[in-house]
């Protein structure tokens, strides 16, 4: 800024500082500059997040090892889908396969979805076992999706 501008600058705020503390607005002015210069850090952000127009290209129900399975294809786009986007691909799963006899186990299949995009985003084909116990997100994570011990009580 020129000096020229600088001083039309500040002597247009003088102006609007004696006018405004007139009538009562200067503390008000001063506490709203106070309070855009703070450096405290937000109570909230703004996160964009790529949505998928499609999540599964195919999943079906196979029998193996004498145990349901949920077999997922996921989309090239949902391989993508980072940890804040994982609600938009469980909406479409749960949404287009939930009403199945062989559904069950919602939170433990929860889990092992979020930990296949944690640790085996590029399989071909994303197994879900409703057979295996709930025991949280870190512990499927620790027994890399596939755990078979159930804690001593119900998971959180």
């Amino acid at each position: 800024m020129n000096t020229l501008t600088s001083r039309s600058f500040r002597t247009g705020l003088n102006v609007i500082r004696h006018t405004l503390s007139g009538v009562g607005l200067m503390s008000t002015l001063s506490a709203s500059l106070y309070a855009q210069n703070r450096t405290d850090p937000p109570d909230s952000y703004i996160l964009t997040v790529e949505r998928c127009v499609k999540y599964v290209e195919g999943a079906q129900w196979i029998y193996r090892d004498y145990e349901w399975s949920f077999s997922i294809t996921p989309t090239p786009c949902a391989r993508r889908t980072p940890p804040e986007g994982t609600p938009y691909l469980w909406d479409e799963l749960s949404r287009d396969y939930s009403n199945s006899r062989y559904w069950k186990n919602t939170h433990g299949m929860r889990h092992q979805l979020i930990c296949h995009l944690a640790i085996a985003r590029d399989k071909p084909q994303w197994n879900l076992e409703p057979w295996r116990p709930d025991v949280g997100y870190e512990k499927t994570l620790a027994a890399g999706c596939n755990h078979v011990i159930p804690l001593p009580e119900k998971a959180p």
